[in-house]
């Protein structure tokens, strides 16, 4: 996969009868590090005027989703795992978890797709049921000028 990527992520928060949709479609850059993928994109801040830098880290057996700017966050998914994090915000900082119930990674020279169920928790009670559909492919509008 080249440098230049197509990002969707898809996927819902399910809170007890409400379903809150997650749907990005977006361009970024993709780098390779050995075994280990990093994307990154920058998304606007919906009422800010400032942006988010979105790294996504793929590795064999873990994904990382880390927020730098207005809003800043780490969230880890590995399978059968708890992870701790800070969820900063303009509106103060909150306590965040999340606990993968399932975790699937599909990596291989044209595209990577995974797919994360797990659970998260704000100030240690339960705020989601959540699943996410992270897919990855070489952007085919964008023009490589390393000789690709």
């Amino acid at each position: 996969m080249k440098e230049f990527v197509d990002i969707e992520i898809s996927g819902a928060h399910l809170r007890y009868d409400e379903n809150d949709p997650i749907a990005v479609n977006i361009s970024g850059n993709h780098y390779v590090d050995g075994d280990t993928h990093k994307i990154t994109y920058v998304e606007e801040a919906q009422g800010f005027d400032e942006i988010i830098l979105n790294t996504i880290i793929v590795k064999k057996n873990r994904v990382e989703i880390i927020k730098e700017g207005v809003v800043n966050s780490k969230m880890v998914f590995a399978n059968n795992s708890r992870f701790k994090a800070i969820y900063d915000t303009p509106f103060g900082r909150l306590n965040m978890e999340t606990e993968t119930k399932l975790l699937l990674i599909d990596m291989n020279e044209d595209e990577i797709n995974v797919y994360i169920e797990y659970l998260l928790y704000i100030e240690g009670d339960r705020a989601s049921n959540s699943k996410m559909r992270i897919h990855i492919v070489e952007a085919v509008d964008r023009v490589d000028n390393k000789g690709g």
